[in-house]
């Protein structure tokens, strides 16, 4: 195997599949990069049995050949290369020669044919959507995924493709994330829940344009095919997902409605005391024209107040303020509405939509 290689885009495409990497070593051959040189393409894939990612970028092959190499020295060595337009990837064989106009190394490889098969999908169930909606709607829930394992399947994102719309749900008991985006044609009934690690390196290999992404959701695994890029990944089976249509409150005894930038600041004020603090509690006194803003620990108090419009009667109720900023931080709209149920549970939404929604528990009720 030789190739000739652009060494920036040689980099960029070892940074996105190393991510899939194992974090724990499983199988000393899934630490390496496979790496397949042919038809000037060159591929890169790597996976911990969970998590495969692939990426394809050009390349000037001069002789075909596959091998697998280390993947955290092959990326780190890479990374300090990359400024140089061409790098060349020479086997000789077991070891790989890397050479670029500054430098060179070599890297013991092994046989490709030591890589475990991956799971193929089959082309026959999926569902189309824009890469900015698929990306937004990932951002718009996964903080909610539970982090703790007493329910696994709460460490994933609930996807649920219906007619024109996905929608997206994750919930770590304490607070519910729901957010819906158009699909680009009508399907039938497509659901899987899918682990949150996984969910997030597609966010991160998702542009914000309008390219169409297809996602195929084949038993126990879900493939993202993007321009020259594929995510392959095992959904979370050992569970179902929980009934969260009778979970929303529909009757409420206060709304407001309040800017979300001036919330935002004075509920990051409001919540200093009590950050260090594992409840991270804030009390809310909500008046007519007001929401009063506290928090308290053994250091002191602190106080905010904000603007609000009031439908409904005063209460006071106290929440988790991560919870609540984890909601508005990732929300674009200018005001937010607040919904607070006879348990002073709360629901956040924006503009009269049901695009996005929050569900907060309160910690304590007075």
């Amino acid at each position: 195997m030789k190739i000739i290689v652009n060494g920036l885009e040689l980099n960029d495409a070892i940074a996105k599949v190393s991510k899939a990497l194992p974090v724990k070593e499983v199988v000393p051959v899934l630490d390496c990069i496979k790496i397949v040189a042919e038809n000037d393409k060159l591929t890169l894939l790597a996976s911990d049995r969970d998590l495969t990612i692939e990426k394809t970028i050009d390349a000037s092959v001069l002789i075909s050949g596959s091998v697998l190499v280390p993947g955290r020295l092959f990326a780190e060595y890479i990374r300090n290369i990359a400024g140089d337009s061409e790098v060349i990837l020479e086997l000789k064989e077991e070891r790989m020669l890397i050479t670029s106009s500054r430098s060179e190394c070599y890297i013991t490889c092994r046989d490709a044919s030591e890589y475990p098969d991956i799971e193929q999908i089959s082309n026959d169930t999926y569902f189309t959507i824009t890469e900015s909606n698929l990306k937004d709607i990932i951002g718009k829930v996964i903080f909610s995924v539970a982090t703790d394992e007493t329910r696994p399947i709460l460490k994933g994102i609930y996807l649920e493709a219906k007619g024109y719309t996905l929608t997206a749900v994750a919930t770590d008991g304490y607070r519910f994330a729901m957010c819906k985006k158009p699909l680009e044609a009508q399907v039938d009934l497509i659901s899987a829940t899918v682990p949150s690690r996984s969910m997030a390196e597609l966010a991160r290999l998702l542009g914000d344009g309008e390219e169409i992404v297809r996602v195929y959701i084949e038993k126990n695994n879900l493939m993202v095919t993007l321009t020259n890029t594929k995510l392959m990944t095992r959904l979370l089976t050992n569970g179902q997902y929980i009934k969260y249509d009778n979970l929303i409150p529909t009757e409420f005894v206060t709304t407001l409605t309040v800017n979300r930038q001036d919330f935002e600041k004075s509920l990051n004020i409001a919540s200093i005391m009590s950050r260090g603090e594992k409840s991270n509690l804030v009390l809310l006194d909500i008046e007519e024209y007001s929401m009063k803003m506290s928090s308290t620990s053994e250091y002191g108090t602190v106080k905010e107040d904000v603007a609000i419009s009031l439908n409904g009667k005063d209460i006071k109720c106290t929440y988790n303020s991560k919870y609540i900023n984890d909601c508005i931080k990732v929300l674009d709209a200018e005001t937010i509405k607040m919904d607070f149920a006879k348990n002073l549970s709360c629901i956040i939404t924006v503009n009269n939509s049901d695009e996005v929604l929050y569900f907060i528990l309160p910690v304590s009720i007075f």
